[in-house]
C-alpha cells in the first residue's frame, strides 16, 4: 500500500528570505534572559512540591497504609487518609492559584516592560 501526501502548487512569491525566520532581539535582552531564568526557577520549584506531596501520599499509602487507615476520631468512620487526600487537592489548587497570580502580577507586567522597551 502506498502512502501519498498531498502537495499543493506553489504561488512564486516565496522567497528563500521570506521563508527563513528573522533573529528575535528580544532572546538577547538580559532582562528577558532573567525573566526565563526566574520562571523557571519557580515553575520547577512549585513542581517539587507538589511531587513531594504526590510521592509522600503515595509512598504512605505503599509502606505505611494503617497510618492512613486510623479512624480520625475514636468511633467515627472518618480516616486519617480522607482529609490528607482532600489537603492534597487543596495543595493542588494553592499551587495553581499562586503561580497563576505570580504569572498574572509579575511576570506579565516585566513582558510588558520589555515589549515597551524593544518597541522604542
Amino acid at each position: 500500500m502506498e502512502h501519498t501526501a498531498t502537495t499543493y502548487p506553489a504561488t512564486g512569491n516565496e522567497t528563500a528570505s521570506s521563508l527563513s525566520l528573522a533573529p528575535n532581539p528580544l532572546l538577547n535582552n538580559c532582562r528577558f534572559q532573567s525573566l526565563v531564568r526566574a520562571r523557571r526557577t519557580f515553575s520547577w520549584t512549585l513542581t517539587a512540591l507538589m511531587l513531594a506531596v504526590y510521592f509522600g501520599y503515595i509512598l504512605t499509602l505503599a509502606f505505611k497504609p494503617a497510618l492512613l487507615g486510623e479512624q480520625l476520631t475514636p468511633g467515627q468512620p472518618m480516616s486519617v487518609g480522607i482529609p490528607v487526600g482532600f489537603g492534597m487537592f487543596a495543595v493542588t489548587f494553592l499551587l495553581v492559584a499562586v503561580y497563576v497570580h505570580r504569572a498574572n502580577t509579575v511576570y506579565d507586567k516585566i513582558i510588558g516592560e520589555i515589549k515597551q522597551g524593544a518597541a522604542k
